[in-house]
C-alpha cells in the first residue's frame, strides 16, 4: 500500500470512529443486518464489544447469505439469528410495503424488498446496516468498465439517489415496523473522508470495493471476511428467485 493510500486510511479511521459513536453510545439492544459481506462484517467487527449486540441474516432456506452469515458470526464471535423467508413472506411484504416499493426500477425494488424482509424479521429496536459503501467505493457492476471521471460522476449520482429516494424509503419501512435503522457509512464525516480518496484508488481493479476491502483489513477484519466475494442482497438471500416464484415467472 503506497503512502498516499495509507494517509487516506488514517483519515477514514478518524471519520469512522465519529460515525460509529452514536451506535456505540446507544443504550439497549442493537441488531446488525448481516449478510457477511465486507460492509456488514466490518460493522460487526467494529461493534463486537458492545453489549446487547446481535447479528441477523435474512434468506431463503439454503441461500448463500444464510451459510455465510452463520460462518461470519462464528468468526466474529457474536450471537446470530437467521430470518427465514419463503413465498408467503415475500407475498406479504410486497403488499405491506407497496407504498415504499412503488415506482422503483426492478433492481432497486429487489434490494429494498430484501431490506424490508430483514428489517421486519429482526427484533432489536435499533438496526444497523451497511448502506452507502457500494456508492462511495464503487462496488456495483456498473462501475467496472468506467474511467475515473466517469466513475466519479456515477458515484455522485448514485449517492444522490440513495439519499434522496432509497434511504428515506428504507427509513419509512423501519418506521412502519416500529423500528429505527442507522447507516454509519452514510454519516457526513465518513462520506467526506471516503470522497476524499482519489477515484483512481477506488476503482474496482481485480475486485469490487478493492480499496474498501484493503481498509477493512487494516482495521483488523479477518481476511476471510474482508475478501469474501458477495452477491447482491436480493440474489445472495434468494429473494429475487422468490419474487419470480410469487409472480409466476419460474423458480
Amino acid at each position: 500500500m503506497n503512502e498516499d493510500a495509507t494517509n487516506h486510511f488514517a483519515e477514514l479511521d478518524a471519520a469512522w470512529e465519529e460515525a460509529l459513536r452514536p451506535v456505540r453510545s446507544r443504550a439497549g439492544p442493537v441488531g446488525i443486518l448481516f449478510s457477511a459481506g465486507v460492509d456488514s462484517s466490518l460493522l460487526a467487527w467494529e461493534l463486537r464489544r458492545r453489549s446487547h449486540l446481535s447479528l441477523w441474516t435474512m434468506g431463503r432456506e439454503g441461500s448463500p447469505d444464510l451459510t455465510a452469515g452463520r460462518r461470519g458470526a462464528e468468526l466474529i464471535g457474536l450471537p446470530w439469528t437467521r430470518i427465514l423467508v419463503g413465498p408467503d413472506q415475500v407475498r406479504s411484504a410486497l403488499h405491506r410495503f407497496s407504498t415504499e416499493l412503488q415506482g422503483l426500477p426492478n433492481v432497486t425494488t429487489g434490494v429494498l424488498l430484501s431490506l424490508a424482509l430483514a428489517i421486519d424479521g429482526a427484533s432489536p429496536p435499533l438496526l444497523v446496516c451497511g448502506q452507502g459503501v457500494d456508492e462511495m467505493f464503487l462496488g456495483y457492476a456498473h462501475y467496472r468498465h468506467l474511467s475515473g471521471p466517469e466513475a466519479e460522476l456515477r458515484s455522485r449520482n448514485d449517492l444522490e439517489t440513495l439519499r434522496a429516494r432509497d434511504w428515506p424509503r428504507t427509513q419509512a419501512i423501519a418506521n412502519r415496523t416500529g423500528k429505527e435503522i442507522a447507516a454509519p457509512y452514510m454519516a457526513p464525516s465518513f462520506e467526506r473522508a471516503a470522497r476524499a480518496v482519489p477515484v483512481e484508488l477506488r476503482l474496482p481493479g481485480e475486485a469490487p470495493k478493492r480499496f474498501f476491502r484493503e481498509w477493512a483489513g487494516h482495521r483488523g477484519l479477518p481476511m476471510e471476511l474482508s475478501r469474501r466475494p458477495k452477491k447482491a442482497l436480493q440474489y445472495g438471500s434468494g429473494v429475487a428467485a422468490l419474487v419470480r416464484m410469487v409472480e409466476g415467472r419460474g423458480r
